[in-house]
This record gives C-alpha cells, sequence and structure tokens, in this order.
C-alpha cells in the first residue's frame, strides 16, 4: 500500500503533537525518526532552521513556508 502525501501530513501532525513545547530542531528530528516517518518528511525536517519551535503549527508553517518538496 502507497502512503500519500496526505497521510504523511497526518502522520506527521500525529508526531508533532506528541512533543512537548518548546522543541527545538534536532528533538523534532529524532522524533520523526523514531516514529519511522516516511523519507520525504524527514528530509523536509531536516531542513528546517535550526532553532526552538513553540508549537506543532509553528513547525508545519515553517515546513510550508521554507522547504521546498523537490
Amino acid at each position: 500500500m502507497e502512503t500519500t502525501d496526505a497521510d504523511e501530513e497526518t502522520e506527521l501532525r500525529q508526531v508533532l503533537g506528541e512533543l512537548s513545547y518548546p522543541a527545538d530542531k534536532v528533538r523534532i528530528v529524532l522524533c520523526a525518526e523514531v516514529h519511522d516517518l516516511g523519507t520525504d518528511v524527514r528530509r523536509r525536517l531536516h531542513h528546517l532552521p535550526h532553532r526552538r519551535y513553540a508549537s506543532p503549527s509553528e513547525v508545519l508553517a515553517a515546513l510550508s513556508s521554507g522547504t521546498d518538496r523537490t
């Protein structure tokens, strides 16, 4: 069964919701790896700016504004 972008986005939201905030990029990336999120999602997270994020919404906003999906 193939994973769609919508499935990956839903899974990412669930994983981000499990973290305590503020969370830095390293903790976010490690959490994604522990939960075995898809390669594309992990690649996008690796490209996040190195800083602390106050909420899952802030992480998602950084992904949508600063990460290119090519």
